[in-house]
């Protein structure tokens, strides 16, 4: 047995959200708030979306305290520094640089910053060590 589905596939749109739909979501929620119920959300904002593909919008996209654009050398190093010591835990990454989603780091990551990484490796053979002077917390940490 799988979990139950989401929303009526039969009644749902699928693929890019249009500038519309982007901003009746938008609206609504500015509006109303999320509820903590993304199953219902669309619908109640007037779109034919599933509660899934609202959110993600949403928490990716839509927020107005994401961050778009470039990395900065900085975010580069932070990025690698907790890749290095946590692994791909791309929440934790995330917690540590507002306004960054764990999508996009993620995203940046694989696409990016580990082909620069290994680039720069392989051409100076050094070892990269982590920064010391952040100290960061992960929520087992005490």
């Amino acid at each position: 047995m799988g979990r139950a589905p989401c929303c009526d596939k039969a009644n749902v749109k699928k693929g890019p959200w249009s500038p519309e739909e982007d901003a009746k979501l938008k609206e609504y929620i500015d509006k109303f708030g999320t509820g903590g119920n993304w199953i219902a959300l669309p619908q109640k904002a007037g779109l034919r979306r599933c509660g899934k593909s609202g959110r993600l919008k949403w928490l990716n996209y839509l927020r107005s305290n994401i961050k778009h654009g470039e990395f900065s050398d900085e975010e580069d190093r932070i990025i690698c520094s907790l890749y290095a010591n946590i692994g791909s835990r791309w929440s934790i990454i995330a917690a540590q640089l507002p306004g960054m989603t764990d999508n996009d780091i993620k995203n940046y990551w694989n696409t990016k910053l580990k082909k620069k990484l290994m680039g720069f490796v392989s051409s100076s053979h050094k070892i990269i060590r982590p920064l010391n002077h952040h100290h960061y917390q992960t929520p087992n940490s005490h």
